[in-house]
């Protein structure tokens, strides 16, 4: 599938304890997806999270290629403003570098909603949709269609997929044309009319102590280099569950963790890329900002 070889180590080390998956299992899966996947990283700064001595022991964030990569592996520059130096974040475009990563025992892949070509213009505005304690799936299923109203009565088209972990994620495609403070005001408006409507179990508190009861709408997640879990990775838990999109029939029929690194690919080779239109979709929000933005 690949032109380019790719040494392999540890294949039989065991990545998932309690489920007896191994690292192999973790390649085979990421060259299975690849052609789901690789579209959706096209371009994307990665935050990578690394767990060498597989998901039983404590992993790490990765953002700075490691020395040694590949001189293939391509990368992209980007300045942080909070070390006033340059990070050199990995670029994900082929099975190659999907499966360097994975063997040097990366399981979570996190990009950027930017392009590293306009890092400061996100393509899509995430509402990011987290039980809180005292809450359940249930309720963030209705916090979700509450979404899917709001977004309808707008006119607009969102995109949903499971988190793989406990919440879910619905996908906004924008113009890219907004800033990223631009497109979290957008998201916190429409959470704010979602807050209002239910407020007994929906919350756009901060702090974790404050949101018991309720469904969190993570606004703040639309920040310049904030990342979220990518449309089909896979989560560092139990089950090596996978963040598959669903179509928004489906949301009242499936959990966070209904596909895992075994059955993810039949499921896209039977859907198909259920995201493809994420992609292609631009739409226009000036409507929903405030003046003041």
């Amino acid at each position: 599938m690949g032109k380019r070889d790719v040494q392999l180590t540890h294949l039989d080390k065991v990545y998932w304890p309690s489920d007896g998956h191994t690292k192999r299992d973790l390649i085979d899966y990421y060259v299975a997806i690849a052609p789901y996947l690789l579209p959706h990283l096209k371009d994307r700064p990665l935050s990578l999270v690394r767990f060498p001595g597989g998901t039983g022991e404590k992993g790490f964030y990765q953002k700075d290629a490691p020395l040694g990569a590949p001189e293939w592996v391509r990368l992209a520059p980007i300045r942080s403003k909070e070390k006033d130096s340059y990070i050199n974040f990995i670029l994900c475009d082929n099975v190659e570098t999907l499966v360097w990563m994975a063997n040097s025992g990366v399981v979570e892949i996190n990009p950027w909603m930017s392009r590293y070509q306009s890092p400061d213009c996100p393509d899509f505005a995430i509402f990011d949709i987290d039980p809180s304690e005292g809450t359940t799936w249930e309720d963030v299923k209705v916090v979700a269609h509450m979404v899917k109203s709001l977004l309808d009565q707008w006119k607009l088209v969102g995109f949903p997929k499971v988190s793989g972990a406990t919440g879910l994620h619905i996908y906004v495609p924008v113009e890219p044309r907004y800033t990223y403070q631009e497109v979290s005001v957008f998201v916190k408006h429409g959470a704010q009319f979602i807050l209002q409507a239910y407020p007994e179990k929906v919350t756009l508190e901060r702090k974790v102590k404050d949101r018991t009861g309720r469904v969190y709408i993570d606004y703040p997640q639309n920040a310049r280099g904030q990342t979220i879990s990518a449309v089909y990775g896979v989560r560092a838990t139990p089950g090596a569950p996978v963040s598959m999109p669903v179509t928004w029939d489906e949301i009242d029929r499936v959990t966070p963790k209904s596909w895992n690194i075994k059955t993810a690919p039949q499921r896209a080779r039977v859907a198909g890329d259920l995201f493809n239109q994420v992609l292609t979709t631009k739409q226009d929000i000036d409507p929903f900002l405030p003046a003041a933005v």
